[in-house]
C-alpha cells in the first residue's frame, strides 16, 4: 500500500477526509474509520473494491451483518499477517464465536477441521451467487470433495436436491460439522424406528409385514436393501446388488 500519483491503494480509499490537512494537524482533522461506523456501513466502505460473491453477499444479507460483525470483526486491514488479512488463522478466528461447533468436532464422527486439512471457509464461503446467507450452498460444496455422489443419475434421491426436512441437499441425512454416528447422519436409520428415512417416508406395511416375506423385513436396515441411496442408474427404489442375487427385482416382484 502507497499512496500518491501511483497508488494502487490509498488511505482516502477507505478513511474519507483530507490527508493532506490530517497530516498537518490529526486531531483538528481527523481521518474517518470505517470501523466504528458499524457493521453495514463499514461493508458499503469495503465492497466499494471488493466485489466476489462473499464480500457482496456480506451487504445484501448475510448473518453476520445481522448480528453487527463486520468486515473488520474478521479481517485486520493494517498488518495483517495471516492469509485474507484474517485476524487469526482459520479455524480458531471462527472457533472464538461459534462454540457449538468446536463441541461438533470433538464428536467421533467429524470432518477434519482441528487437523487442518479442512478450513471452515472451504465450505461456507464457496458462494456461487449472492443475495443468501453465509451458509451451505446446496449439495455444490459437499460435491466439491465428494464426487462421487454427483451423478447425474436417472433416478435422483429428492432428498439430496431441494427438498428436505431442514436447509436441503446433504443436510437432510448429514450433520455437516460432526456426529456421534457412522458417515455423520443426523439419526439411524437401523430398525425398529428408521428415524433418519422416516422423517420423510412412512414404513409402508408391506416392509413390516406381508403374505411373501412375512415379518422377514421388519429388523433390516433401510439402507440394507436401498443401498445407492444418494441416486441410482437403474432402480427408483436405490435397491443394490444384494437384492438383484436374492431374485427380488423379477417381473411381478421388485421389478419396473
Amino acid at each position: 500500500v502507497h499512496d500518491g500519483a501511483d497508488a494502487e491503494i490509498a488511505c482516502t480509499d477507505c478513511h474519507d477526509g483530507d490527508l493532506s490537512k490530517h497530516e498537518d494537524d490529526a486531531e483538528k482533522n481527523p481521518m474517518g474509520n470505517p470501523a466504528k461506523l458499524g457493521a453495514l456501513p463499514e461493508i458499503a466502505v469495503c465492497t466499494r473494491c471488493h466485489e466476489n460473491s462473499h464480500q457482496q453477499n456480506m451487504i445484501e444479507r448475510n448473518v453476520h451483518t445481522a448480528n453487527g460483525v463486520a468486515c473488520s470483526s474478521c479481517h485486520e486491514v493494517h498488518g495483517a499477517k495471516e492469509a485474507s488479512l484474517l485476524r487469526k488463522p482459520e479455524p480458531e478466528l471462527c472457533e472464538s464465536c461459534h462454540a457449538r461447533q468446536v463441541a461438533d468436532f470433538a464428536r467421533p464422527y467429524r470432518h477434519p477441521v482441528e487437523e487442518g486439512i479442512v478450513k471452515c471457509s472451504d465450505c461456507h464461503m464457496k458462494l456461487d451467487k449472492t443475495a443468501r446467507d453465509l451458509s451451505f450452498n446446496g449439495t455444490s460444496v459437499c460435491l466439491k470433495c465428494h464426487g462421487e455422489f454427483a451423478g447425474p443419475f436417472p433416478y435422483e434421491h429428492q432428498a439430496t436436491l431441494d427438498h428436505s426436512t431442514e436447509e436441503g441437499g446433504c443436510l437432510s441425512c448429514h450433520d455437516a460439522h460432526g456426529s456421534s454416528l457412522p458417515r455423520m447422519l443426523k439419526q439411524p436409520y437401523e430398525p425398529p424406528h428408521q428415524q433418519l428415512c422416516t422423517q420423510c417416508h412412512s414404513i409402508p406395511s408391506r416392509h413390516l409385514s406381508n403374505p411373501m416375506h412375512g415379518t422377514r423385513w421388519a429388523a433390516v436396515a433401510c439402507n440394507d436393501c436401498h443401498t445407492d441411496i444418494h441416486g441410482s442408474y437403474d432402480n427408483p427404489y436405490f435397491l443394490g446388488a444384494s437384492v438383484r442375487a436374492q431374485g427380488c427385482l423379477v417381473r411381478g416382484c421388485h421389478g419396473h
